[in-house]
């Protein structure tokens, strides 16, 4: 027997595990964590469960992910900036996992 599962999500998601800091529109750091997967349209955080992250917040992300150079090779790592907006929050025992939506890419 099959069983189909619908997912909310309209893009395919990939586990990735990199350094996430979540800023306020001022710039100053609310949050520091790992990613634990992410899509064209969104991203899943894993952070302390201490930080006070609540549904419908808005957060500018800053991603660092790995560069890749021109023949396809792994090179210096580059930083990735989004305009977010949190989705949902899990509690995970002494983590809190995120789902943010990616409203704007910044830089």
């Amino acid at each position: 027997m099959t069983v189909m599962v619908r997912e909310r999500r309209g893009t395919l998601r990939i586990a990735a595990a990199y350094p996430v800091v979540i800023r306020d529109r001022r710039g100053r750091v609310i949050a520091k964590g790992r990613t634990a997967n992410i899509s064209q349209s969104g991203i899943y955080l894993i952070l302390p469960a201490r930080n006070e992250i609540k549904p419908g917040a808005s957060f500018n992300l800053e991603l660092s992910l790995p560069g890749v150079d021109s023949r396809g090779r792994l090179g210096a790592n580059r930083t990735v900036n989004y305009r977010g907006r949190v989705v949902r929050t899990d509690t995970l025992g002494q983590l809190l996992g995120v789902g943010i939506e990616l409203v704007r890419k910044l830089s």
